[in-house]
């Protein structure tokens, strides 16, 4: 389970470096941060993610875990924003198209846990 969390959290910190650099472009290069080593970072992540995939911590966290990875790039979006910052990528509060997106998989996220819930209730009976 520890192995799960600090995967969360180094994923957070990782996409929060990367929306830094989005909004404030060479910020990371003038800390000796490689852009790369971000994005192969990420791929690592992943890769260790599926490696070590859990149903059952999947099913206990999954809806924490999706709020969190859903909403707080979305506050550090706005935050950034309210610095000054201005996404080069379009990836801002104000693009519909990233709504939309953030919606769908809030909703797809919000109908796999009531799924989960019912196929566990029924199965407590």
């Amino acid at each position: 389970m520890k192995m799960y969390w600090l995967l969360g959290i180094v994923l957070l910190v990782d996409l929060t470096l990367l929306l830094v650099d989005d909004y404030f472009p060479g910020a990371l290069r003038s800390f000796g941060i490689p852009v790369w080593s971000l994005y192969a970072l990420l791929g690592v992540l992943v890769l260790v993610s599926t490696l070590t995939h859990n149903p059952e911590l999947e099913r206990r966290f999954g809806l924490q875990a999706l709020l969190l990875l859903s909403v707080y790039p979305m506050l550090v979006m706005v935050l950034l924003a309210l610095l000054g910052g201005e996404s080069e990528s379009g990836l801002s509060v104000t693009s519909p198209l990233l709504w939309i997106i953030w919606g769908a998989v809030l909703w797809m996220g919000w109908r796999d846990y009531k799924k989960d819930k019912e196929q566990d209730g029924q199965a407590a009976e």
